[in-house]
């Protein structure tokens, strides 16, 4: 008899079950199709069988959408005595709501907190619940009621969030912030909620609300997370000054923010902004043991940082490439030559070789770290690119080549040795060997540095455009051996390659680079009035050539750094700004415009 009755049992329920989920699948297929009456048919058979929440939910949105609203109702309430969900009182509400009972919602609404505030289990489901019906006020004061019960993050999270939709931005920043001093661990949290108000622009409004809660806020209990957050703002808004100022009092107050201040200074370096960059080094020099790794770091970043500074001057200064010269000197002696110096190296010798007049020390200095056993390969390859280089201004023309080839072979897929390929193009370049240097820069052209394949562009762009402009390429040849001659420092000569082009070929495409090639050349002879002179020509005559912004931004470095005249300075800026708004040297133009134009306002008063 039992094990009829069971296999019985097994017969009906098996039938059951699968009946049952075939018809929910068919439901859920109306559903979606939009079928609403067809799928509220069927579910109301499934929840007669099976009254479960999930389907509960489909059967009652299906009776929202057809009107049914007193069936709903009807089905909510039977659901609700069924399972004390206070969360269904909010469906109820929304169904008195679409049939204009406001106040029948409302005490519906307030129904559901007040028996949530006997079961607080579902706390955060009725708060998900008003959110999803968009009563954020509702919303709100639940989860207010849920924290002063229980203070955990997702509830503050969730106030900032309902503060956020509704348009309360101060009162998002005031909870963001009290959950942080709540939960320090939370502070990636709080920066991806805040990321979504503000701007780059320190100007923005929520930018400035913000900053100044923030503030308020570390006056009054000067917490390390507050501090951090605000050092983030700033950062955001590239305000890396005011960054420094905060983690440098971080740094007094715990003695252990270091690292932080050397990835700002990192980063001030990478945006060019190289004065609170230096200020970032300077300081840990001030604070780090002279043996130790942040002394010795900040002393390098610092000496990368003048060299960058050099390199970009036009106008460079004797006394200030000396100076220079002697620091990274004295850096070197401290420290001593291995892998996190031989960049410093590298730089230094270009000093004495390019600017110094001391091609021999620089040699003497490469050579000995090339066959400094300490070193690894890659740092040797460094020191024969420089060493290539200096061979290269002293007509050595073999033994370059030669280097870069050794470092090409060894590095051949790594940036170094596509450096090494393209140095040793221009070689081919400079020998008036056109054809081959083409070839090689067609490959070139697809390195993986960015800065490799824009220089090969260049080079074959002036190649291509000037090759067959005559059937000799007399005049591309003449502007190649000036090229040479000036990289030998060979100025006299090289001006009078460029002025017998200019005499046999007055109207060739390559006029304006001729132009900029020799206001080069007697910048480096400290003729700058001549130099302007050429400038001007291009500016005049060759407007819409790719130069125009080079010929503007030298002009306004002498106007600026030499002849001292703000106003010609200002306006050579101004134009970079004005004509050229694509230029490589628009972020710089811009800096020095503003410095110029408040210097003047200054000097007015």
């Amino acid at each position: 008899m039992r094990s009829y009755l069971l296999i019985l049992f097994i017969a009906v329920f098996g039938f059951i079950y699968p009946q049952t989920t075939k018809d929910e699948n068919i439901a859920k297929e109306y559903y979606k199709q939009g079928e609403f009456l067809k799928a509220s048919q069927i579910f109301e058979k499934i929840f007669k069988k099976k009254k479960i929440k999930s389907i509960y939910v489909k059967y009652v949105d299906c009776l929202i959408k057809i009107q049914s609203y007193n069936k709903a109702e009807r089905v909510i309430k039977t659901f609700y005595k069924k399972t004390n969900d206070p969360t269904l009182l909010v469906d109820l509400g929304e169904i008195y709501i679409k049939q204009g009972e406001e106040n029948n919602a409302n005490k519906q609404f307030q129904l559901a907190i007040s028996e949530t505030k006997r079961n607080s289990r579902y706390m955060a489901a009725l708060g998900a619940k008003f959110l999803k019906t968009k009563n954020y006020d509702l919303a709100l004061k639940v989860y207010q009621i849920a924290k002063k019960e229980a203070n955990k993050p997702s509830y503050s999270i969730q106030i900032a969030n309902i503060y956020s939709a509704l348009g309360e931005v101060s009162k998002m920043y005031e909870e963001i912030i009290e959950l942080l001093y709540s939960y320090p661990n939370y502070f990636q949290t709080c920066k991806n909620k805040l990321r979504i108000t503000i701007s780059d622009d320190s100007e923005n409004e929520n930018n400035q609300k913000l900053k100044k809660i923030l503030i308020k806020n570390i006056q009054k209990n000067n917490s390390y997370e507050i501090s951090k957050l605000l050092v983030w703002l700033f950062m955001q808004e590239k305000e890396f000054q005011k960054a420094l100022e905060y983690e440098i009092s971080i740094d007094k107050r715990i003695e252990d923010n270091q690292l932080d201040i050397i990835n700002l200074g990192d980063i001030s370096f990478k945006n060019k902004n190289y004065k609170t960059a230096k200020n970032a080094f300077q300081y840990i020099l001030t604070q780090s043991h002279k043996k130790s790794y942040y002394y010795e770091y900040a002393s390098i970043e610092i000496l990368n940082i003048e060299f960058e500074i050099l390199l970009n001057q036009k106008i460079k200064q004797i006394q200030q490439i000396e100076n220079l010269s002697l620091t990274y000197k004295s850096t070197l002696d401290q420290i001593g030559l291995k892998s996190e110096t031989i960049f410093t190296l590298k730089n230094y010798c270009n000093i004495l070789s390019t600017y110094l007049g001391k091609e021999e020390e620089a040699i003497d200095l490469l050579n000995q770290a090339i066959n400094n056993q300490a070193l690894n390969e890659y740092d040797v390859a460094i020191c024969k690119m420089e060493l290539a280089k200096i061979l290269i201004r002293k007509n050595e023309i073999w033994e370059s080549t030669l280097l870069y080839a050794q470092v090409e072979k060894k590095f051949n897929e790594e940036v170094i040795g596509q450096q090494a390929k393209f140095e040793k193009t221009k070689i081919n370049y400079y020998k008036g060997d056109f054809e081959w240097a083409q070839n090689q820069l067609k490959v070139l052209k697809l390195s993986t540095s960015k800065l490799i394949a824009n220089d090969a562009m260049k080079l074959s762009l002036l190649i291509s455009d000037n090759l067959n402009l005559d059937t000799s390429s007399t005049a591309l040849l003449f502007y190649a051996k000036a090229e040479l001659l000036f990289e030998q420092k060979k100025y006299i000569d090289c001006l009078q390659k460029l002025n017998q082009l200019t005499i046999e070929f007055p109207t060739h495409t390559l006029i304006d680079e001729v132009l900029l090639k020799k206001a080069d050349v007697l910048i480096a002879q400290e003729n700058y009035i001549n130099a302007l002179n050429c400038l001007e020509k291009i500016c005049l005559e060759h407007q819409y050539d790719i130069l125009y912004d080079d010929a503007l931004f030298y002009m306004g470095q002498i106007y600026e750094k030499i002849l001292e005249d703000q106003t010609k300075a200002k306006d050579a800026y101004e134009n970079i700004l004005l004509k050229t708004p694509n230029s490589i040297f628009i972020n710089e133009a811009r800096n020095k415009y503003k410095l110029l134009r408040k210097n003047n306002f200054l000097n007015l008063q």
